[in-house]
């Protein structure tokens, strides 16, 4: 037989024993600290729900529990490259199994107690229910850094198993800070790490000569149902919502009978009063805020001593715990009226709690369970490599740049090449960033040489111009990044008197200069009469580059020209060697 048809099987195996063991649902009973139901089609038939969880033990007896803190000797997010010792990164992860059962002995116990309060020795406790429906949440506590006291959070929440006896294994992973407060609570008494299942199970409830009326009107009236802000809720404010309404009339719940048996009309009139006005979602679907009121919430439920169950008997509503409730957008009208005088199926909710207790009493030496472990293996390790920008490269971010591409390339002794790109404009250096870039180990085993990589610099310079540097090599862990280009003031000098003496009118300075690929051309004229203190040009080389072109050309007062050309490499240009032919 293939794994499908085996998997198919067990489900319907499971679905067909399901139907067969449909209980009275109102008619528990606890004995010997179990809750039992007895079956729809055999009233001398009873089953049981499991009331207690464990860690999970391996085939040796062995908690299966591991918490391992680990260093990594880098952290990325505090790295500075003014500092050369900095806060090691790491954390810590927790895996354990846990699993959900009853203790053999108080199954014996009940099963012969069972048989004495009823009076009958064909009573018999079967076997545990088989769920409907499983969930957890991992509940512990974390410090509010407002108020510094410890609240209450969900962790995590999941699915289930829906059987006795099965195991759910839990991982998290957890940041330095955690892992130290977590390790902390694990060597008090009562460490802050709780599992809470929500285990819901279905029966038949009896038929109560019971109404209930719905006046819609009256509910909109309802601040948090017809105006309030918030359109989720957790378990324990549908709670109040619905006392609320049975307070002011909008629900009214009509009973003829037993008072015994008002605890299972309400749990039944509740479940269907949510199911009107409220859907059930996931926790991660609900704000914030709600999510810290679901971890409260279920925090109060250890105080009941490990399982709480919500059926006529029991205590709570018969809503799970473990889920947030959004209001409907409800258009109903006028008067809904549900009647309760018939046998009906309806689900109830059994919760199972269990904390770590007081295994790091028992284990904390043992390193099968507790450990700190280094991760400084070379293969581990990683090369922060920074970027610094030179003060004469800031203000060029306004005149000239839109911003500089710096790539990384590190060629591993394993032949595979690591290639890493930061981008860098005007708010990363108004926001005074910290730019780098990383690379790993990959066969390095020359851990001098693993420290060379390669870099280059692209320019991108308003209106489209682009420059780029060659790739340099290098093994400093900082990469300073300088203009490429430097600005430089040509200023004009010339005797005025000896320009009027040889009869200039006017003379014309152009000056031609290379710029990244592009030929930059500058020009004006100026008079004999002219302040040059004021006249210059305003010129951009290429960095280490001081010569340009420049033409000079008079025109004469009888209308003729005399010109000259010429490199120069100097900040002054003199317009007055005006030559003899």
């Amino acid at each position: 037989m293939n794994k499908k048809l085996i998997i198919l099987f067990c489900l319907l195996s499971i679905g067909c024993w399901l139907s067969a063991q449909q209980i009275l649902i109102d008619r528990g009973v606890r004995v010997e600290g179990l809750w039992c139901f007895p079956l729809v089609t055999d009233s001398t038939q009873y089953l049981y729900l499991p009331d207690r969880a464990a860690l999970g033990v391996d085939d040796k007896k062995q908690p299966q529990f591991s918490f391992i803190r680990y260093v990594n000797g880098t952290d990325n997010a505090s790295a500075s490259p003014d500092k050369t010792i900095s806060q090691a990164g790491g954390g810590a992860v927790l895996h354990f199994l846990v699993e959900y059962d009853t203790d053999e002995a108080k199954v014996r116990r009940a099963n012969e107690r069972l048989k004495e309060i009823l009076n009958n020795d064909e009573v018999k406790l079967r076997g545990p229910i088989i769920f409907k429906e499983g969930r957890y949440a991992l509940v512990s506590s974390i410090i509010n850094p407002e108020t510094g006291n410890a609240q209450k959070i969900v962790m995590s929440v999941g699915a289930a198993p829906v059987l006795q006896g099965s195991k759910i294994a839990l991982s998290f992973e957890l940041d330095p800070q955690r892992s130290r407060l977590l390790l902390e609570s694990f060597k008090t008494t009562t460490p802050d790490v709780s599992i809470v299942f929500d285990l819901s199970f279905s029966g038949i409830m009896d038929a109560y000569n019971a109404k209930m009326t719905v006046d819609w009107a009256e509910v909109q009236k309802n601040e948090k149902i017809g105006g309030g802000l918030s359109v989720y809720f957790v378990s324990a404010e549908v709670e109040k919502i619905y006392e609320e309404l049975r307070r002011t009339s909008a629900i009214k719940l009509e009973t003829t009978g037993e008072d015994a048996k008002m605890q299972a009309i309400v749990d039944a009139a509740y479940t269907k009063v949510t199911d009107m006005m409220f859907r059930r979602v996931e926790p991660g679907q609900l704000p914030p805020g709600e999510q810290n009121g679901l971890g409260s919430l279920l925090n109060g439920l250890f105080a009941n001593n490990g399982n709480t169950s919500n059926f006529s008997g029991g205590s709570g509503f018969p809503i799970s715990a473990h889920f947030g409730y959004k209001k409907k957008d409800i258009k109903t009208s006028g008067f809904s009226i549900l009647n309760f005088n018939s046998r009906s199926s309806t689900d109830r909710h059994h919760y199972i709690t269990f904390n770590i207790g007081d295994f790091f009493k028992k284990y904390g030496n043992d390193e099968s369970y507790f450990k700190t472990v280094s991760l400084s293996d070379p293969d581990f390790e990683k090369r922060d490599v920074f970027v610094g920008v030179d003060g004469t490269l800031l203000p060029e971010f306004d005149r000239l740049i839109n911003n500089i591409t710096v790539t990384l390339r590190k060629n591993h002794q394993n032949g595979s090449t690591t290639i890493r790109e930061t981008n860098i404009v005007k708010s990363t250096l108004a926001d005074n960033h910290n730019i780098s870039m990383s690379y790993g180990s990959a066969g390095d085993a020359d851990r001098l040489a693993w420290l060379n990589y390669d870099y280059k610099a692209q320019y991108n310079f308003k209106g489209g111009k682009t420059w780029q540097t060659e790739w340099q090599q290098q093994n400093a862990a900082m990469i300073n990044l300088f203009a490429p280009y430097e600005r430089r003031i040509i200023k004009l000098e010339g005797d005025a008197a000896l320009l009027k003496e040889k009869n200039v009118r006017a003379t014309t300075i152009k000056i031609e200069y290379p710029f990244f690929g592009d030929k930059k051309v500058l020009e004006f004229t100026v008079k004999p009469e002219d302040d040059l203190s004021t006249k210059q040009f305003d010129i951009t080389l290429p960095a280490g580059q001081y010569s340009y072109k420049y033409t000079l050309r008079w025109r004469m007062k009888d209308n003729t020209e005399k010109m000259l050309s010429g490199d120069n490499d100097t900040e002054l240009l003199f317009i007055d060697m005006i030559p003899d032919k």
